[in-house]
């Protein structure tokens, strides 16, 4: 039974969605299409556990299980479009859908749809009435008659075999969260009339897409209007582009956006289970260091309008009297207030204590993490994927360091470069990553500068680190950071991620064309962040997909 249920979501999701008035949909921009451009293959993707969280509550005005926890993470981002659902996930989605209709039914309901009523049974009117206006937000469209004559009919059905009207509202709710046209949003497009074999996104298809970019949930009542009447023109993306990102719902998405680029999840279990980080000696630690992240994010992206070298550089943090500390700063405040660093100390989002604790060690304070942050800047600020190579024995090498004496004492430095020379492998792998995090050598586990470890002076100084095709040598983090922020490969990385998190593909289409040299048109020639959001959302590229 649960085997064909999953085969008939296959069955429903896969038809293209007809346009309301049968036209073809002309391009969501005035600019033509580049030329040569070959766009990605049609997507269906599965709601993450994040989206599907906020829109439960956008929908129904309910919250789901906090324990929800899945999707495709192959972009980096959590809402890439590779989750497929599995007997097991469906299960978990069938129950939390219960017990959400049943919280809904059970309290705003009623008020939602004043035709329900507990104490009379549900009649086909108000199920006309259910299925129409919470079926058309659910599924972020109109339904059309193939969709709305089965569930008009599940509806009459339970109505008429139950004689208590909440259990048959249960049920038709219930139903409706666990039809693929909920679970699913589609990108299939309509053939376009221009001769190309292309397709464009309908209007739904490119208000759900804006929507889930920009807030992480179903569109809100204007932009599905827009969509209603065929307004999503590049002037009135460009309108909800800047609307949304203004919401509540909108920063709250831009501050994951960052999160996730910098593999800054950890700060959400840091405020969540202290416990588990003893070097932050309390849950006060956690939870300033957690609200750092975004509160840099709002105060430079987001309220400051600022461009990719700005997130680079930024010379002002955002501390209580928790973190302060660290920065070699003096605050009694109780809540977060911008300060400017201490003279010396480099700024920007990467030397941030919050970025910086993630990726280092749980514990030992004084001991940095070059694997990790040199990672974080190979894989994520350059877009230079870097595997561990095979057959590489952490364990057997280290054990081959028995001989060294003091090996505690070492600085994590000197540590690693013994290990790296224990084979071929360890020093390829080294020369490729390693350097970029040796440049944050003074910065430990909790973000604060020092000079020396266990009385051994720390070495943050590298002979080369390739950036932009050259390579170069840099005492420290503070020499090579403004290279990186005027850095071409940085900026054209960073437009590619954010494609990345827009269109849950690992190499979109799209990126050829962030990557390119027409890419300063995408944020202008300062790369703005909003700007080039705004413009990727506004660009006829994204919303095009290979016809069949």
């Amino acid at each position: 039974m649960l085997a064909l249920a999953l085969a008939g979501c296959q069955g429903a999701i896969q038809d293209p969605h007809r346009a309301l008035d049968g036209e073809d949909r002309t391009s969501p921009s005035a600019r033509d299409v580049a030329a040569d451009f070959t766009p990605d293959a049609p997507r269906i993707r599965l709601l993450g556990a994040r989206e599907y969280r906020n829109t439960i509550r956008d929908l129904l005005g309910v919250e789901a299980s906090p324990a929800l926890h899945y999707g495709d993470t192959s972009t980096g981002f959590d809402n890439a479009a590779g989750t497929q659902i599995d007997e097991s996930l469906f299960s978990v989605l069938f129950v939390e859908a219960e017990r959400v209709a049943r919280e809904y039914v059970g309290g705003d309901m009623a008020l939602d749809f004043p035709c329900f009523d507990p104490e009379t049974a549900l009649d086909e009117a108000c199920v006309a009435s259910v299925v129409d206006d919470l079926g058309r937000r659910a599924f972020r469209r109109p339904l059309d008659e193939e969709t709305r004559a089965p569930l008009l009919a599940y509806g009459a059905s339970v109505a008429a075999e139950s004689s208590d009207s909440t259990q048959a509202a249960e049920l038709l709710t219930t139903r409706i969260l666990m039809s693929p046209r909920f679970l699913y949003r589609t990108e299939v497009g309509e053939v376009r009339s221009d001769g190309t074999g292309m397709a464009s996104l309908d209007p739904f298809e490119r208000a759900s897409l804006i929507s889930y970019t920009l807030t992480g949930s179903m569109p809100d009542a204007a932009l599905l209007e827009d969509a209603e009447t065929d307004l999503l023109d590049e002037p009135r993306i460009r309108h909800h582009v800047r609307r949304l990102l203004a919401t509540e719902a909108g920063r709250i998405q831009m501050v994951e956006l960052f999160q996730q680029w910098l593999r800054a999840g950890e700060l959400d279990h840091m405020a969540e289970e202290p416990e588990d980080y003893p070097k932050l000696g309390g849950p006060e630690l956690g939870r300033s260091l957690h609200a750092e992240l975004g509160a840099f994010v709002a105060g430079v992206v987001l309220d400051g309008d600022g461009t990719f070298a700005d997130l680079i550089t930024h010379d002002f943090v955002y501390v209580d009297r928790h973190t302060a500390p660290l920065y070699g700063l003096d605050s009694g405040s109780e809540v977060l207030e911008a300060l400017p660093l201490s003279e010396g100390r480099p700024g920007g989002v990467l030397t941030l204590a919050s970025v910086l604790a993630v990726h280092s060690s749980s514990a030992e304070i004084g001991r940095d993490n070059p694997i990790h942050r040199g990672l974080l800047v190979k894989n994520q600020l350059l877009c230079e994927v870097v595997d561990l190579p095979s057959g590489l024995d952490l364990q057997e090498a280290v054990a081959a360091l028995g001989d060294v004496p003091d090996l505690d004492a070492l600085t994590t430095r000197e540590l690693l470069e013994a290990v790296m020379q224990q084979g071929e492998s360890c020093q390829d792998c080294h020369a490729t990553f390693m350097p970029f995090g040796f440049l944050w050598s003074n910065f430990d586990a909790l973000g604060q500068y020092q000079t020396h470890f266990n009385g051994r002076p720390l070495d943050s100084s590298v002979d080369e680190v390739h950036l932009d095709g050259h390579a170069s040598g840099y005492p420290s983090a503070a020499e090579f950071l403004p290279d990186l922020a005027a850095s071409p490969q940085a900026a054209a990385c960073f437009r590619v991620q954010v494609a990345r998190f827009a269109t849950g593909a690992v190499e979109p289409a799209i990126a050829a064309l962030l990557s390119g040299d027409g890419a300063a048109g995408f944020g202008g020639t300062d790369l703005h962040i909003l700007q080039l959001i705004e413009d990727l959302l506004a660009s006829p590229e994204l919303y095009l997909r290979e016809g069949p």
